[in-house]
């Protein structure tokens, strides 16, 4: 009898510890498991902005002026003077047979009837830029050559003779070349007819258009 109780006893203590065991273990908890949008990819970033680069200059380049004279030449002792001017009158490029010396002579350079002349002009830097630079102790503006806008308008060639004297001349031509930097259409000729020049008559303007054609 004392063996069932005890049985008994030892039966009913471990049910009781295994039950106590049992509820002691927590069920395992859930994973929570933490969703993450998707990330857009990176877009390329926008190409920083180029500034557009400066135009080319067009300065000019050179200048020349050719001659036919008519049935009446010039005299070997008569000064000439050519001027391109730009549509604001400013010169950009000259031409004179004054010599260059303390006491000038008198040119030799007589164009005869029916001859044909070409001279070289040099180009001026007449043009202000609206700065200055330090000459000693003053300040002087700061020039530039002429450019193709500076004829945007229209231009000139003014022709003028000094005589000594009587002198008629009579050109059947006269043309003017001229050339920009960076200008495709260059070289430019403009050609004017039956001109006439004397002691009584001594300038003379040529015009030219924007095209560079000859207004007569």
């Amino acid at each position: 009898m004392k063996q069932k109780f005890f049985l008994l006893i030892s039966t009913v203590f471990l049910a009781t510890h295994l039950f106590a065991q049992i509820k002691a273990v927590r069920p395992l908890a859930k994973k929570t498991v933490v969703t993450t949008s998707a990330t857009k990819p990176l877009t390329n970033p926008k190409p920083a902005k180029t500034e557009n680069p400066p135009p080319k200059p067009t300065d000019l380049q050179n200048a020349s002026v050719s001659i036919i004279s008519g049935d009446d030449g010039k005299d070997n002792d008569t000064y000439l003077f050519v001027d391109l001017l730009d549509n604001n009158k400013r010169v950009a490029a000259t031409y004179n047979n004054v010599p260059n010396s303390t006491f000038p002579s008198r040119p030799n350079d007589e164009f005869y009837a029916g001859a044909s002349v070409s001279l070289p002009m040099t180009t001026e830097a007449s043009i202000p830029t609206t700065q200055m630079k330090q000459a000693g102790g003053i300040l002087i503006p700061i020039m530039r050559q002429a450019t193709l806008a500076d004829f945007n308008n229209q231009g000139e060639v003014k022709i003028r003779i000094q005589p000594n004297g009587h002198d008629t001349w009579k050109l059947q031509t006269l043309s003017i070349t001229f050339s920009f930097d960076n200008d495709n259409n260059s070289p430019h000729k403009i050609t004017w007819s039956n001109i006439v020049l004397s002691q009584n008559n001594t300038t003379i303007d040529l015009l030219f258009d924007k095209n560079f054609n000859p207004i007569q």
